[in-house]
């Protein structure tokens, strides 16, 4: 504001450029101010308020300003209240424009700041403005020479800026402006009136005799008197006359001031003005002249404060009482701060009140109480009745002998306020205690807080507060000080004070723990916390704090606030040690379908070692504006976000059934474990529209998990009709929903959650832990065949394991099964992956006892940027989750009796069996999974996981590689070459430190390992010295974590090297180029590898992991390998001559197809290295087996170790010897080509009809697809083959085990020789009791069936006898063994690399063909009702007894045949004893015939032969086999009539043996005979047959031929 029209500083615009600008800028204005105006405006605003306007916005606003001035009428004030247009920024300019008098600008600036608003800018200067005699502005005067200027002509201008406000409240300041201006211009006119009253009414009460004590009446005089003396604002005066009874009316046109207005009434009792009260008839008829009070109107003018009410008695000249004359206005400041002795009529109150106290005028207690009287309130001090004053002043005298808290309440007389002054504790004291007492006084006297002031105490640790307490109506209450001080007291405790107390309060606490309470956190809670919330809160809040720690960081609670409506909820989090950022929170609560809304926060920090925790309080409102049940949901809610919070939950959209669907956190976890299993199961929906779906449908969602719990609850009735009762209702309510869902896709999506509740058979949902708490993994087993959606082919069950920290699932096919388990970094669709991953293990795994099964886990909470020690550890952590899960839910063993799992409602039948194996991620994981199994007590115990410290060691034994080593081997030496001998070149995948690449380049000596990588090195050696190299590849195996880097460059050949995959280009060398037939002399990492898969080399041989070779026909997206899209060639730009696929998935199974139809000699994955597993099985078994003397005391556990190792050996021989039978079938089955089509075709079909095999899926050609092949002379690929084989045997197995033939005690054999002898010697029991000992056998007896016969043999026996398999077995161990198949199978073996490929797979083929005719021939003549060991009795003697006379009962012819092929397989360095036996083989097919025709009739063995060859020589019997070995017969059931005659020609032979032989010769004597007695029928049956041969012999013409000479027997 101005004073003295000068601000420090004008002189900044007084000169320079600004001013200069400024005034040319107002000179340029049409209506320019005149001159001095802007110096004087200037000087009157303060240099900070004008430095953020520019010359060109002043020139502005003083333009508009001198306008409002020029347009004043003269005597009027004028207001503007408007927002200029300024460059500087919006504005609001108050302006003002009055002529010069007392209180203008203090009286405006009070509006202002009642209004709230703050002041930018402030100028007040007093202009000296020249008019006319019209009283139009014609200048400003000038000043004299000596600076004079005239007095009368004195105008303010006010001129004021705040921030910019609206219109609507522009025009309501602008009136209140008005108002103020009006009351001020009042006030000033009337001052002088206004005085001369006063001083009139002090002479009267001097000079005249008044109805009065002396001194009062002289008292009166004096403060009246002292009022004029300007100690008293005059701002209002009316007279009022009394009137006849008693009452008081204002005399008419006698108000001054503002009460000129007859309208403004001093006196209100609420909103009505009054004139007489009882209160002022009291006065009137007292003895007081004078009456202070408060007036009922608040001051516009000077300060904004209720204005003080003077009664003043009027008398007549005779001094009788006529009225009263009554004074409104402030008091002076001077009225504050002068002593009570110098201030009239207070000094006499104060010498009445120091008398009645009754002390001693100079004493200590009086000089104390004059200071209370100095320092006691002004306004009171005029108001209070000395009386009251007493004992106010008594009471704070008692203060300060004992300071305390007080309280002293002064009513108004007229009810219409209470004076309260409280005497409060100054360290309590601060604004919240202020007001916390203010609302207590209000409330105690039905009223609001009007006013408050503060003040210290001299001398006394107090505060002084007086209130007003104002009232609308009604008479004051009558309060109990006492108990208003007591609640005074208690409320302004500190909160601090309040915790400590309520802390001691609480039951059961002793006195040191209460205090050690007290010490932490009294002073914990910082101000904020404490102005929200009471000690209560503070107790349940510590209580929470108590129990958090580092390992329980969490506590909170969802409460509703009492203000709150059912739409909202809070939330109160406890964070320990640090404060758990909104950017969590919020989102979890999201996720849960509630949104924030408001959110505090608040620091805790406990006194000592205590860590500090952070309170969040949030305000909350469902995401879809619904209402908040809190009973029961907020229950829920909290379960659910400390589950989230502590990650025993995950944070998704399924939350949001907690409190849509009024779901447990857990049910909701049950609901997203089977939604994550539906990603897995390929629904094409996201987990986000599936949980939106489940929220929009949660009555539904709610059926469906209480479908589920009607299911599996294991508290609930397990019967099958109890549950069908409560499954019912269920079903129907869920049915009528459905029926309800308009949207298809969620339609479809609901129906899927019901089915795979339908489909599961047993869930660890409801175990509980060793605590009593839920598992945190739920795993469910489903039936595969029931859930809807699965891609093919479907095992025969699967277990889905879900946790917050892993999830996983476990493919089996079968209820004995095995497979590896691998860590997947494939999270949206690793069953895929499986599913992939366990069709090659069903290949795999035809050669073991178990069928395929396939595990796979995702690790979800891998630490970002983690360590590799991280991650792992983190890895197998989850696996640890996931195998136990799987454990979880398998039935167990105890002393050979089933145990079930604990809480497990079981919808399937027993299955105790589970083993895993390592897999890619899990090398190391066998210990880790048997520990696992012996805390759950398992029955397989360290058989559980094969490979670990206790078991066989795959790398060391190098058995997967020599597995698939064997492989290789049969390719190369069926092209007649021995790798282990001759040089072959090779490129692979995989380094020497690796198990199966390393192991495999060190399994001969002969190689050339020219080109290899890994996921680090690209190695090419164009030329290696194959020893040297060796040697050197050797020294890498045995360095640890080697890698092509450490390969001694020394030894490479010319032009090769070592290269980085990482090199951005690489420089190829002419030697490189030359043997990759790569022309670039620069290429990429990628492109280099590219060329070496394409490579024209011997061997290409797979050693790691990832799928190089596709289809031509195939994207790289379909073979789902992303690594290696950029290196992958597809299978028809291979030049390999041999594909060895040592590692899984090295090729896709229509890459290997395609590439085998080009002539690449390849086989499967699963066949190549089934070693591994084949190995792990044995061990497995092994471990079966030794449990029975572990437990009872024969065998120790260091013993049994010390047992396995030395059998290591032998059980690599029993496993490889598989790998060497099932690549022979391979070979076998190959080399039949198109003969075989059929057959294997009608596998396929009958396979298909049994519901096990999809041709689709396993890449094998349709009916229609066969047919175009046959046309093309093309067969099946030993790909394709490798698949059919795995099928067959697989089928033959299952059925041997749902059949007894593993319990003919003939077979035992084939249990016993599973194991390696040192078992079979020990412990033959622990063999005899195995518990797997069926699946043994019919395992062995499956694989020895289909590697002997071929995958299609079942098949084609089975269509040619219609035996069942048993039968068929059965069949064929009698073959087997009656003709010693297996010594002379070994007698081939051991012709490897001594005999061209192709004969040796000729000897083979002439067995498999001796087996399959002699078991169907078996199957047609023999019963084996009584069990095999007595037909292999029999047999195997009669056919031992042919084998004697074989030679010697041969036709002259015949022999010389036999001769002739003897001498050819001996040229072919077949030795000369093996030759002869299977020159013979032919001709012993017949043995089974003759040993039956010897039995039949009784005859020798040599009479039978002899007499049998001599019949089929008689009837051509020979030719017409031999001829008809070459008919074509491409249709199946032509190829089943072709054998069928076949068998016709024999039975035919067998019987004219044995009519024959009844006429007592043998030999050609007996056909002479037979012959003589029907000569002409038999002469003409045999030309007929003869015409037929030498016709040219078909199908048909065998057919009628073996009809005709059937006919001839049975005449």
């Amino acid at each position: 504001m101005n004073i003295m029209g000068f601000q420090a500083g004008a002189d900044n615009w007084n000169s320079g450029s600004g001013r200069s600008e400024l005034m040319a800028r107002l000179a340029a204005e049409p209506s320019a101010p005149p001159e001095g105006f802007a110096d004087v405006f200037i000087a009157a605003v303060a240099p900070e308020d004008l430095a953020p306007l520019t010359p060109a916005c002043l020139a502005v606003l003083l333009t508009q300003a001198w306008s409002h001035v020029a347009g004043r009428p003269a005597g009027r004030p004028s207001v503007r209240v408007f927002n200029p247009q300024l460059a500087s920024g919006a504005v609001t300019v108050v302006e003002a424009v009055n002529d010069d008098m007392a209180f203008l600008f203090d009286s405006v600036a009070g509006v202002l700041a009642e209004r709230g608003l703050e002041l930018k800018l402030a100028a007040h200067p007093i202009l000296h403005v020249e008019r006319n005699a019209d009283g139009a502005v014609t200048g400003l005067e000038a000043p004299t020479s000596r600076g004079e200027r005239s007095e009368d002509n004195r105008e303010s201008l006010i001129h004021i800026h705040v921030a910019a406000i609206g219109e609507a409240e522009r025009e309501h300041l602008a009136q209140m402006l008005a108002r103020t201006l009006a009351d001020v211009g009042a006030a000033n006119e009337d001052f002088a009136a206004m005085r001369k009253e006063i001083r009139s009414l002090s002479k009267g009460y001097r000079r005249e005799k008044r109805p009065y004590a002396s001194d009062a009446q002289e008292e009166a005089a004096d403060v009246l008197e002292w009022f004029t003396e300007d100690n008293f604002i005059f701002l209002g005066l009316r007279h009022y006359e009394l009137t006849a009874d008693g009452g008081l009316e204002a005399e008419r046109n006698s108000g001054l001031g503002i009460l000129r207005d007859p309208g403004v009434h001093e006196l209100r009792l609420g909103d009505a003005p009054v004139v007489t009260t009882p209160e002022i008839k009291a006065f009137l008829e007292g003895p007081s002249p004078l009456l202070f009070t408060k007036a009922s109107l608040r001051s516009r003018v000077h300060r904004r404060d209720v204005m003080d009410y003077v009664g003043i008695k009027s008398h007549d000249e005779k001094g009788r009482l006529v009225g009263e004359v009554r004074l409104i206005g402030l008091f002076a400041a001077t009225a504050y701060t002068h002593s009570v002795r110098d201030i009239p009529f207070l000094r006499l109150k104060a010498a009445s009140v120091i008398r009645g106290a009754g002390l001693e005028p100079d004493s200590h207690s009086a000089r104390a109480l004059q200071t209370v009287l100095e320092t006691y309130p002004r306004d009171d001090l005029f108001q209070i009745d000395a009386g009251t004053l007493l004992d106010h002043a008594r009471e704070v005298l008692s203060l300060y002998d004992r300071p305390r808290l007080k309280v002293l309440p002064r009513a108004d007389r007229f009810d219409r306020f209470v004076s309260v002054l409280a005497f409060l504790p100054r360290e309590r004291f601060d604004a919240q205690v202020r007001d916390t007492v203010g609302a207590i006084l209000a409330q105690a006297y039905g009223g609001t807080v009007s006013s408050v002031d503060q003040d210290f105490v001299t001398g006394l640790p107090l505060i002084r507060v007086h209130y007003d307490i104002g009232r609308s109506g009604g008479r004051i209450p009558q309060v109990d000080r006492a108990a208003l001080e007591r609640q005074v007291a208690d409320a302004i405790l500190s909160w601090s004070d309040r915790l400590s107390a309520a802390i001691s309060a609480l039951p059961g606490l002793g006195g040191e723990a209460a205090a050690d309470l007290i010490q932490r956190y009294a002073g914990a809670f910082g101000a904020g916390y404490e102005a929200a919330y009471d000690v209560t809160t503070a107790l349940a809040d510590i209580d929470r704090l108590e129990r958090l720690s580092a390992a329980r960081p969490i506590a909170l609670d969802f409460y509703r606030r009492p203000e709150d409506d059912e739409r909202r909820i809070s939330l109160r989090l406890l964070s320990f040690d640090a404060p758990l950022p909104l950017s969590t929170r919020v989102p979890m609560l999201e996720n849960m379908g509630l949104k924030a809304i408001n959110e505090r926060t608040y620091r805790i920090e406990p006194e000592g070692a205590a860590a500090r925790s952070w309170l969040h309080d949030m305000t909350l409102e469902r995401a879809d504006g619904g209402s908040i049940s809190v009973e029961g949901s907020a229950e829920r809610l909290e379960d659910c976000l400390n589950a989230v919070l502590r990650g025993t939950a995950e944070n998704d959209g399924y939350n949001g059934l907690v409190l849509d669907a009024g779901l447990t956190f857990r049910e909701a976890a049950l609901v997203r474990t089977l939604g994550r299993y539906l990603r897995q199961a390929g629904i094409p929906f996201s987990q986000d529209y599936i949980w939106q779906t489940l929220n929009a449908h949660q009555a539904l969602a709610g059926h469906i998990v209480a479908l589920f719990e009607a299911r599996f609850d294991p508290a609930l009735d397990r019967s099958a009709e109890a549950r069908a009762a409560r499954e019912a209702p269920l079903r129907a309510a869920i049915d009528e929903a459905l029926a309800a869902v308009s949207s298809l896709d969620e339609d479809r999506i609901l129906r899927r959650f019901v089915n795979l509740v339908d489909a599961a058979i047993r869930t660890t949902y409801f175990q509980r832990d060793d605590e009593g708490r839920p598992k945190d993994a739920i795993a469910v087993k489903f039936e595969s065949a029931r859930v809807e959606g699965l891609p093919l082919p479907r095992p025969l069950y699967e277990v889905f394991v879900y946790s917050p920290r892993v999830e996983g699932l476990h493919l089996r096919f079968g209820k004995v099964a095995r497979g590896g388990l691998r860590w997947s970094d494939r999270p949206q669709d690793f069953r895929t992956e499986i599913l992939g991953l366990v069709k090659a293990q069903q290949v795999k795994n035809a050669v073991i006892v178990p069928v395929g099964a396939k595990g796979g886990f995702v690790p979800k909470r891998l630490p970002p940027g983690g360590s590799r020690e991280q991650v792992f550890a983190e890895g197998t952590a989850a696996y640890e989750v996931f195998v136990s899960a799987l454990l979880d839910l398998t039935d167990n063993l105890k002393a050979g009796a089933l145990v079930p799992p604990a809480d497990t409602v079981r919808l399937d039948g027993d299955d105790p069996y589970l083993v895993v194996a390592a897999d890619k991620g899990t090398a190391t994981f066998s210990d880790t999974a048997n520990a696992i199994s012996a805390r759950h007590g398992f029955w397989l115990d360290d058989a559980f996981a094969s490979g670990g410290s206790v078991g066989y060691d795959h790398k060391a034994m190098g058995i997967t590689a020599r597995g698939a080593w064997e492989a290789v081997k049969r390719h190369f030496r069926e092209m007649d070459i021995d790798i282990q001998t001759t040089a072959v070149t090779v490129a692979g995948v995989g380094d020497m430190s690796g198990d199966v690449f390393g192991n495999g380049m060190l399994l001969s000596q002969a190689l050339k390992v020219v080109a290899a990588f890994d996921h680090r090195h690209i190695f090419l050696d164009p030329n290696p010295e194959p020893a040297t190299s060796f040697a050197e590849r050797r020294r890498l195996f045995d360095l640890p974590r080697s890698s092509w880097a450490d390969y001694d460059a020394g030894l490479i050949s010319k032009g090769g090297g070592v290269f980085p995959r990482s090199a951005k280009s690489l420089d190829l060398s002419e030697e490189i180029q030359a043997l990759l037939r790569f022309s670039k002399a620069h290429a990429t990492p990628a492109e280099l590898i590219t060329a070496i898969l394409r490579a024209p080399v011997d061997l290409l041989f797979f050693g790691g992991i990832g799928t190089y070779v596709r289809a031509a026909s195939e994207t790289d997206a379909e073979v789902g390998d992303r690594a290696n899209d950029a290196i992958r060639i597809n299978a028809l730009e291979l030049s390999a001559k041999v594909i060895g696929e040592g590692a899984n998935l090295g090729m896709t199974q229509r890459g290997r197809i395609e590439a085998a139809r080009r002539g690449v000699r390849l086989n499967t994955d699963a066949i190549d290295n089934s070693a591994g597993v084949n190995t792990s099985d044995v061990e497995v078994n092994i471990k079966i087996a030794l449990a029975q003397p572990l437990e009872r005391g024969e065998l120790s556990t260091p013993d049994r170790a010390a047992l396995l190792r030395v059998m290591t050996d032998e059980v690599g021989h029993l496993v490889l010897r598989n790998n060497y039978l099932q690549t022979l079938a391979l070979s076998l089955a190959e080399q039949k080509g198109a003969d075989d089509l059929a057959f294997q075709q009608r596998l396929m079909q009958m396979l298909e009809a049994r519901g096990e095999l999809d041709r689709a899926v396993e890449f094998l050609p349709s009916d229609p697809e066969i047919a175009d092949r046959r046309s093309r002379g093309e067969h099946l690929t030993r790909p394709e083959l490798a698949v059919l084989l795995a099928y067959a045997k697989l089928t033959l197995s299952a059925d041997l085990v749902a059949s007894n033939v593993p319990d003919d005690a003939y077979l035992s054999g084939e249990l016993v020789n599973y194991f390696p002898h040192e078992i079979q010697q020990r412990y033959p029991h622990a063999i005899e009791t195995h518990r797997l000992h069926r699946e043994i056998i019919a395992t062995g007896l499956a694989n020895a069936i289909v590697n002997q016969g071929g995958p299609s043999c079942l098949a084609r026996i089975a269509d040619q006898t219609g035996a069942d398999a048993a039968t068929i077995a059965r069949a064929f161990a009698a073959v087997r063994d009656s003709y010693h198949l297996p010594e002379l199978n070994a007698a081939i073996d051991s012709l490897d690399n001594t005999v061209p490929g192709a004969v040796q797979l000729g000897l083979y083929g002439g067995v498999q063909d001796l087996m399959i005719g002699r078991t169907i021939w078996f199957l047609g003549n023999v019963s084996f009702a009584d069990g095999i060991a007595g037909v292999v009795e029999r047999y195997r003697t009669g056919i031992s007894a042919v084998a004697a006379v074989l030679e010697a009962s041969l036709p002259q012819a015949w022999r010389a045949g036999r001769e002739a092929r003897i001498a050819e397989l001996v040229a072919q360095n077949v030795p000369e004893d093996l030759a002869r036996r299977l020159a013979f083989m032919p001709a012993m097919a017949a043995a089974s015939d003759i040993a039956l025709i010897a039995e039949t009739t009784g005859k020798a063995i040599p009479s039978a032969a002899t007499t049998f060859f001599a019949a089929g020589r008689y009837f051509g019997i020979d030719d017409l086999v031999v001829q008809a070995r070459s008919i074509v017969a491409p249709d199946y059931y032509d190829r089943l009539a072709l054998d069928r005659s076949l068998a016709q020609l024999e039975t035919f032979l067998r019987r004219v043996t044995e009519q024959m032989l009844g006429n007592g010769v043998a030999g050609e004597a007996a056909v002479d005979a037979f012959v003589a007695a029907r000569r002409d029928e038999v002469e003409r049956m045999r030309r007929t047959v003869r015409d037929i041969a030498q016709s040219g012999l078909s199908l048909s013409k065998l057919t009628l031929a073996a009809s005709l000479l059937g006919d001839l027997v049975q005449r």
